[in-house]
């Protein structure tokens, strides 16, 4: 048995879980046989470009974000399309996709929190649910096998089920950005860095730090234990992913906010 102390920072995570995600047999099988949906959303854009085999503008290749210090939304003239797929080759009708897809097609959508259950939970700021409120229906009463890449670095302590609870887009009285609610996808089955080392080197994977500073802001530190065969494929891994460049900064236009009024920079600030 041997190990390794390995630390990510949240691009290496985003684009190990990629690889992993891709490399799951759900997918693979889907990709060849039916409906692979990948809603938009940054770690999800790095699966995008894995399986497309092109890099894409990562940094717009979503709708809500939490950048510059505060929750937001990107202008609505650079909103990018989901990534529906079928057979592998593209699909132009997303809500054809939902209308058809079942328990043997796939639903991709990051979150922004996995708590000590690995629950996951997704923002939506806009009034009608905004991308999870659009899809859920579809895919929970089907039974579409949605699966969840998050990082470790979106780890809550408290469950989600419970956070959920105390958010919604009216039931705050001020704060730093657009205001959310908090949505439970119970379930999708996430993938994490700690699934991610198992499906890609059939390692196991104990998260033992998290943070840190000068560029590894966000990142998770992991022991790594396994057979010498497995140790080594982990290892090429971690090689194939150490130094993936930090997402570009996105500078916000609240002048063209399709949520102007309801978030804590505009009428009610701090």
């Amino acid at each position: 048995m041997k190990r390794a102390l390995v630390t990510l920072t949240p691009p290496e995570s985003k684009r190990l879980i990629a690889k992993a995600v891709v490399a799951m047999p759900e997918v693979q099988r889907a990709l060849k046989k039916g409906f692979v949906y990948i809603a938009t959303g940054t770690t999800a854009a790095y699966i995008a470009e894995e399986i497309l085999g092109k890099e894409i503008e990562k940094e717009k290749w979503t709708i809500g974000t939490i950048s510059n210090g505060r929750t937001c939304v990107t202008p609505k003239k650079t909103w990018p399309k989901h990534l529906v797929l079928y057979r592998g080759e593209p699909f132009d009708d997303p809500q054809e996709a939902l209308r058809r897809m079942g328990p043997k097609d796939v639903f991709i959508k990051g979150a922004n929190a996995i708590d000590i259950n690995w629950n996951v939970a997704v923002f939506a700021a806009a009034p009608d649910g905004g991308t999870i409120g659009k899809t859920f229906g579809w895919t929970i009463t089907k039974g579409v096998f949605t699966i969840t890449p998050v990082s470790l670095e979106k780890f809550v302590p408290t469950p989600v089920e419970e956070s959920a609870k105390l958010t919604g887009i009216y039931s705050f009285d001020w704060g730093t950005g657009l205001y959310a609610a908090l949505v439970p996808i119970p379930h999708s089955h996430p993938v994490t860095e700690v699934e991610a080392y198992k499906i890609l080197a059939g390692v196991e994977a104990v998260p033992i730090a998290s943070g840190g500073a000068g560029g590894a802001e966000g990142s998770v530190t992991l022991v790594l234990q396994g057979d010498d065969e497995a140790m080594e494929r982990a290892r090429e891994i971690t090689r194939a992913v150490k130094g993936e460049p930090p997402l570009k900064p996105y500078t916000e236009d609240c002048s063209v906010c399709p949520f102007a009024g309801i978030c804590g920079l505009g009428s009610k600030t701090i």
